[in-house]
C-alpha cells in the first residue's frame, strides 16, 4: 500500500500548488475564493477527462463533448508561504495549512474556524488493488448530509452507504443500499459552530462512505472515502449555509434545467395501461377523460414501456424504438388527441437492446454497444451470433477471434440484451436519430429515459468507447444517463427549437439535474417509504438535484390504504415532481377516484398543489439561476 505520510516540498505552478509527497503528487487548485480543489494524483498522470463539470480552471479532454455548457474561469487569488513544519496558502476566504510531517491538510476559514482535518497517516492511501482511501477528521457536533439518493434517516452520521447504482425495485426504505443515483457529495454541518462546508468527490467509480461507523483507539473520530480505481480528487466547498455549499457545487456541476410549467403538475402514471392486450392509447385516453370528470387537474402522461412490446420467438418482448401496433396502432394520432386535451406524454426509452429484438441488425451493424472484455468469452457462438444479430455472413464484419469477446451482454427486461455506449461518438449521433426517427416524430416534446443503471453487466471490464480513449463499464457506467438525457436534450431541441424539452431519468450522476427531473425509482408501498421517501427527496435537494419526487402511492406492492394513499397526496403535492404511478402485485391501478369516498380529499389536494404554481414556478426559476434548493429541509432554511 501507498500511503501519504511526509511532503517533501510545496511549490507553485501556473494555477495550482504541487505538494510533493513520499508517495505521490498533490495538486491544490484556488477554484474560487470559497472552492478548494484538492487532486492526490497516484495514477501520476493527472488526466483532466470529465462529464460532470461545467465550470473548470483548466483545459479538459472532454470540452468539445460539453461544448457551451462549460465555462473556463481562471483561478482565484492566493499566495503561498512555506516553512519547515509547514506550508500555509492563503486565499481571499480560505487558508489551506500543509502539514508536512506528518503529511496533513487542514482548511479553514477567515474567521480561523477549522472547517476540515486529514487523519496523518489514514489521510492519503492507495492499496494493492488500486483502491483509494481519503480520511478526514469529525468533531463533535458534526452532521452530514446528502450522498444523493439514499434510504434511511437525513443525518447519515455514523452510517456506512455505497455508491453502485441498481435497479431495486420495491426496495427497503430504512436500510437499501445503493439505490438508482451515484453523486458522491456531502454536506457537513457542525452544530457548535453553525457553519457548512461541502465535499465532492470527482469520480465515476464506485465507491464507499464511512461516515464515522467504524472507530479505532489509535485515531481520532473520522470519515472514510474509498473509491475503486481513479484519483482522489476533493472539491472542499467553504459554505458557511447549507444553502452557499449547494449554490456552489452546483456551479461546479450545473444548475437545474429549467423546464416547462406542466412538468410540475400532475403526471399520471401506470404500467396497467400501457400492458393491455390492445388498444392501450384508448384506455389512457379514457384515464384522461375521467381526470377530466373528476375535476382533477392534469398535464402529463408518463407512458410505460409496455408500448414498445412485438411477438417474437421468445414470446412478447419490449423492443426500445419500436410500437405495437395492436396497443397503440396509430401513435401519431395518440399524440394528437393527448395533446388536444392538454397533456404532454412522456414515452420511456431505455438503453438496452434485447437479442430478439427485430431489428437487431440496426444496432449490431453500427459501432454503438458496449463490447466484452479481452479476457471474457461471450457464450454465444458465431452461429448464434449470426442467428441473434442478423448482420449476414458475420465472418466477413468481424475476425472470428474478435467475435467471440465483440458485444457485452447482460440481463435485460425479458432475455438476454446488449448496451447503448454513449461515451462513443458514433452512438450519440446513431441514437439521437432513432430516438427522432421513432418517438419525436410521433409528436412528443418529452422522453423518459429509464433502466439507465447499467448494474445487469456482470463483467465490469467490458469494454467503452470513452471519447477515444478507452475505459471500461465499470468506471464509466454511472454517466450514462446523464449523456443519454443530454443526446435527449439535444434531440428535442433540435427538433423543436422554440420548447423547452422534459426528461425524465430514473438514473443519474452528478450534474444530472442539468437535464432531467427525476425520482426516488420504484418504491414500495407501506408507511415507512412515505415517512423515509421524505429524507430521500430532502437529501437529493441537498445534492443538487431540485427537480425530484418519490412515486405517490407507493409503486410496488399492495394497493395503497385509503388513508395512506390521502396522506401520500398530501405530502406529494409539496414534492417538485407530483406522480401517482403503481404496478401494484394485484394488478390493480393507484388513481386519484380509487377510493370513491375519498376522492375529495384527493381531489382538494391536488387543486391546492395548483394554487401553488407560481410558488413552485419561481422556485423552479431560482433553482436554475441560482442553484436553490426548491424543497429544503428546515435545518437549512
Amino acid at each position: 500500500m501507498r500511503i501519504v505520510r511526509e511532503v517533501r516540498s510545496v511549490t507553485q505552478s501556473n494555477n495550482y500548488y504541487e505538494v510533493q509527497t513520499n508517495a505521490c503528487a498533490i495538486r491544490i487548485y484556488f477554484v474560487t475564493d470559497s472552492i478548494i480543489r484538492i487532486r492526490v494524483g497516484f495514477a501520476g498522470d493527472f488526466a483532466e477527462e470529465s462529464y460532470s463539470l461545467v465550470t473548470t480552471a483548466w483545459e479538459d479532454r472532454l470540452d468539445e463533448v460539453l461544448g457551451d455548457e462549460r465555462k473556463r474561469i481562471d483561478v482565484a487569488a492566493s499566495r503561498l508561504d512555506d516553512n519547515n513544519d509547514y506550508a500555509t496558502i492563503n486565499g481571499n476566504i480560505l487558508k489551506v495549512i500543509i502539514r508536512k510531517n506528518p503529511a496533513a491538510i487542514e482548511v479553514y476559514d477567515k474567521t480561523d474556524t477549522l472547517l476540515h482535518r486529514d487523519i496523518p497517516e489514514l489521510a492519503y492511501r492507495c492499496d494493492s488493488n488500486d483502491r483509494r482511501y481519503h480520511t478526514s477528521e469529525i468533531v463533535e457536533g458534526d452532521c452530514f448530509y446528502g450522498f444523493g439518493e439514499k434510504t434511511g434517516r437525513l443525518n447519515k452520521l455514523h452510517q456506512f452507504m455505497t455508491m453502485s447504482p441498481n435497479d431495486t425495485m420495491g426496495y427497503d426504505p430504512i436500510n437499501a443500499d445503493s439505490l438508482y443515483k451515484h453523486i458522491p457529495f456531502y454536506i457537513k454541518a457542525n452544530k457548535k459552530t453553525g457553519k457548512a462546508c461541502g465535499y465532492f468527490y470527482h469520480n465515476m467509480n464506485e465507491c464507499t462512505f464511512d461516515m464515522g461507523r467504524s472507530h479505532s483507539n489509535y485515531w481520532p473520530h473520522h470519515s472514510t472515502y474509498e473509491v475503486d480505481h481513479g484519483d482522489i480528487d476533493l472539491f472542499f466547498i467553504a459554505g458557511p449555509s447549507v444553502k452557499d455549499v449547494v449554490r456552489d457545487y452546483t456551479y461546479l456541476t450545473g444548475r437545474s434545467a429549467m423546464l416547462p410549467k406542466y412538468a410540475l403538475g400532475y403526471l399520471g402514471s401506470s404500467m396497467y395501461y400501457s400492458e393491455l392486450d390492445k388498444d392501450c392509447d384508448k384506455a389512457i385516453e379514457g384515464f384522461i377523460d375521467t381526470a377530466i370528470d373528476e375535476d382533477i387537474p392534469i398535464d402529463g402522461f408518463q407512458l410505460s414501456s409496455g408500448y414498445t412490446t412485438q411477438k417474437t420467438d421468445e414470446g412478447d418482448k419490449r423492443c426500445v424504438f419500436t410500437w405495437s401496433s395492436d396497443r397503440f396502432p396509430n401513435p401519431t394520432d395518440f399524440f394528437k388527441v393527448m395533446d388536444d386535451k392538454g397533456i404532454v406524454v412522456s414515452p420511456n426509452v431505455k438503453p438496452g437492446i434485447l437479442l430478439v429484438h427485430p431489428n437487431i441488425d440496426k444496432f449490431t451493424s453500427k459501432d454503438m454497444l458496449v463490447k466484452e472484455s479481452d479476457d471474457n468469452e461471450s457464450l454465444y457462438t458465431v452461429g448464434a451470433l449470426k442467428s441473434y444479430f442478423a448482420v449476414g455472413d458475420i465472418e466477413s464484419h468481424y475476425a472470428v477471434g474478435a467475435l467471440k469477446s465483440y458485444f457485452a451482454v447482460g440481463e435485460w427486461w425479458g432475455g438476454k440484451g446488449v448496451f447503448a455506449d454513449f461515451t462513443n461518438p458514433k452512438c450519440r449521433e446513431e441514437w439521437k436519430k432513432l430516438l427522432k426517427d421513432n418517438v419525436l416524430s410521433k409528436g412528443t416534446t418529452s422522453v423518459w429515459n429509464d433502466n439507465c443503471e447499467y448494474d445487469s453487466i456482470v463483467d465490469k471490464d467490458a469494454k467503452v468507447d470513452y471519447d477515444g480513449k478507452g475505459a471500461t463499464i465499470g468506471e464509466t457506467r454511472v454517466v450514462m444517463a446523464n449523456i443519454m438525457c443530454k443526446i435527449t436534450d439535444e434531440a428535442i431541441r433540435e427538433n423543436n427549437p422554440n420548447i423547452r424539452p422534459f426528461i425524465v431519468c430514473r438514473a443519474g450522476h452528478s450534474g444530472i439535474q442539468r437535464y432531467a427531473q427525476s425520482w426516488a425509482g420504484d418504491n414500495r408501498t407501506s408507511w415507512d417509504t412515505l415517512k423515509y421517501n421524505q429524507a430521500t427527496v430532502l437529501g437529493m435537494s441537498m445534492s443538487g438535484v431540485s427537480n425530484y419526487g418519490a412515486d405517490i402511492g407507493g409503486f410496488y406492492g399492495e394497493v395503497p390504504s385509503p388513508e395512506l394513499f390521502v396522506r401520500w397526496v398530501q405530502a406529494g403535492i409539496f414534492m417538485p415532481r407530483f406522480s401517482i404511478h403503481s404496478v401494484n402485485i394485484d394488478n390493480t391501478v393507484t388513481e386519484p377516484w380509487m377510493y370513491l369516498e375519498y376522492t375529495h380529499f384527493i381531489r382538494d389536494a391536488i387543486k391546492f398543489r395548483y394554487r401553488l404554481f407560481p410558488y413552485m414556478y419561481s422556485l423552479m426559476m431560482r433553482s436554475h439561476s441560482s442553484g436553490d434548493m426548491i424543497m429544503t429541509p428546515l435545518m437549512a432554511a
